[in-house]
């Protein structure tokens, strides 16, 4: 196998008839189903139109299209002519598309719609531009560029064979930039099917599962935890709308599998402790008992479970209730892309789903390890995978090696020494605490580590994956670097904000300074509560309560769901400088550093 051109053929040989795919229809408004041998006419129709348009191996293709069918159709295509594809995310602004498409060097880009499009062509010339397709518009179109897509719709010829080796550059994939200009990874066809099976390998997805997600395949993640390693192991890609069809989609299609963003758990968590919180003591009692009975007895430690019977048909009972909400099949769960609470990660395995959390990162592949279902600690991120050789610096900072690892960045010859060696070795900026029987237990970024006014080191990520456990924290940031302790930025959950309002007696229209430090003060106390048990270095001092979410529209998120720190800390400088009254002022440093925040 060369090349993932040659991944999709094996499937396609092995099991032509087996559904390939499950996505929404939103003309007829029902989910349709697609065999391998359907979505290979729909890619040998793509292949015969880029072929007679004079796309040649080694020419980029930018894809700017959601998740589906079309997507799977279009990278087998392209990767059947040996054309390196190049991700970008649906929802990214027009400047931003301007600026990879010029950075790549795209020859062509299939878009949605136009609507981004006819900004970035106002924008910017980018000559290496030839061709635009539309999946959507059909009308005719001024620039010479924009082509109907007909052409790519009829019946084409079989596949070619692709004429890339595996050591060929497969892909370009842009880092999120959330702590600087996104960087162009490069990726061969070998490094992305060797991590595809080496995921496989660890998770052990089967021929009858149904894989859901609503990852953006411009992320690397989800293309290769999810699309790739599915498609090795012969099970069916089920395309979600987005989050706001989420809980629907999941009770219609009934998956086995749920991957996604730590973000996605704890939404599901955030609900079900909402709900204990409005019930009575006593079922919020029984909740515990039932975690603390399936997590002993997932690690078979009986010794734990007192009264065994009672607390095992607790958790059994508390688990089925769990996978009713997503949909009543999900076995496995898999979290990626950001850290993940271990105590939601202990929630969902103690209640019979296990809930793996993995690490990895673009230029690694991107998966480097993951946590297996006979060998689960929610507070680490897992072994390796089979292959990847891992060591500690004398700093603390994670170094991998492997299979997997990316040839280096696009253009960009000195990033490249500064984060690869020659002899393979790839620093990841992530500082390790320890490698315990070869499981990884990560600190947090070396560019995100807060260092306070005393001196003191935290990190951001891991205080912020401890307060979402609360039902009240939507979204978090801790801010400190250069000031004398910690606070956080809080974005709250609107129902039990509600709550909250109407136990202390405030209004729910009364945002009035006194309504807001009142609120303040009881949601400081609970995330004193929670981070009780945390180093003192991570304590909180002070919380400012937000009520602009951020999104990846107004600048302060990536569209992998990260942070753009130094934007949020701009956009609420003066909540930043309310919580600080009276200290010193920090000056202004570099962003990159998380400082200014």
């Amino acid at each position: 196998m060369r090349t993932l051109a040659d991944l999709y053929g094996e499937r396609l040989r092995a099991t032509p008839n087996a559904e390939a795919c499950r996505r929404f229809d939103s003309q007829t408004q029902s989910w349709r189903s697609l065999s391998w041998a359907e979505l290979a006419a729909s890619a040998q129709g793509f292949a015969s139109g880029l072929r007679e348009a004079g796309f040649k191996a080694g020419d980029r293709i930018a894809l700017q299209i959601p998740n589906g069918a079309d997507w799977l159709a279009l990278d087998w295509a392209a990767h059947s002519l040996g054309l390196v594809t190049v991700g970008l995310f649906a929802d990214e602004t027009a400047a931003g598309t301007a600026a990879l498409l010029e950075d790549s060097g795209a020859r062509i880009l299939v878009a949605r719609d136009l609507e981004v499009w006819n900004v970035v062509a106002g924008r910017a010339k980018l000559p290496d531009l030839q061709m635009v397709v539309s999946l959507r518009d059909k009308s005719e179109h001024a620039d010479r560029r924009v082509r109907p897509l007909a052409p790519f719709l009829r019946r084409g010829t079989a596949l070619p064979d692709n004429p890339a080796s595996g050591e060929s550059l497969a892909t370009i994939v842009y880092t999120s930039g959330a702590t600087g200009r996104p960087k162009g990874v490069m990726l061969s066809h070998d490094a992305l099917i060797a991590n595809a099976f080496a995921v496989q390998d660890a998770v052990q997805y089967r021929t009858d599962d149904l894989l859901f997600s609503n990852l953006p395949l411009a992320h690397l993640f989800g293309r290769v935890a999810w699309i790739y390693a599915g498609v090795v192991a012969g099970a069916s890609l089920v395309f979600g709308r987005g989050a706001g069809s989420g809980a629907e989609d999941l009770a219609s299609q009934r998956p086995t599998v749920l991957i996604g963003p730590p973000r996605l758990f704890e939404r599901i968590h955030g609900v079900v402790m909402h709900e204990l919180e409005m019930g009575s003591a006593t079922r919020r009692t029984l909740f515990r008992i039932a975690v603390e009975a399936g997590w002993a007895a997932s690690r078979k430690d009986a010794s734990r479970i007192k009264a065994r019977l009672l607390p095992t048909v607790l958790a059994r009972r508390a688990g089925d209730a769990l996978r009713a909400r997503l949909g009543g099949r999900v076995r496995l769960a898999i979290s990626g892309s950001a850290a993940l609470s271990p105590q939601i990660g202990r929630v969902f395995s103690a209640l019979g789903i296990p809930l793996l959390q993995g690490y990895g990162l673009t230029e690694a592949g991107p998966v480097v390890s993951v946590n297996r279902v006979d060998d689960l600690d929610p507070a680490s991120v897992g072994a390796p995978l089979q292959g990847v050789e891992t060591r500690i610096e004398a700093n603390g900072e994670l170094c991998v090696r492997g299979p997997s690892v990316m040839l280096g960045y696009w253009k960009d010859e000195p990033g490249t020494q500064q984060v690869l060696d020659p002899s393979g070795w790839l620093r990841t900026g992530d500082k390790v605490s320890r490698l315990d029987t070869d499981r990884i237990y990560l600190v947090g970024r070396f560019k995100e580590l807060v260092v306070t006014a005393t001196g003191e080191k935290a990190s951001p990520a891991d205080i912020e994956s401890r307060l979402r456990e609360l039902p009240l924290v939507e979204q978090v940031m801790v801010v400190g670097e250069a000031r004398p302790f910690l606070t956080a930025l809080i974005v709250p959950q609107p129902g039990p904000l509600a709550m909250l309002r109407a136990e202390i007696g405030i209004n729910d229209g009364d945002y009035s300074s006194a309504a807001r430090d009142a609120i303040e003060s009881v949601l400081l106390q609970r995330c004193q509560e929670v981070l009780q048990n945390a180093p003192r270095n991570h304590w909180i001092v002070k919380v400012a309560l937000i009520f602009e979410h951020w999104t990846p529209n107004n600048g302060q998120m990536t569209s992998t769901q990260k942070l753009r720190r130094c934007e949020i800390a701009r956009a609420h400088a003066e909540d930043v400088e309310r919580l600080y009254a009276g200290h010193y002022a920090v000056p202004a440093t570099d962003c990159s550093n998380n400082a200014g925040l």
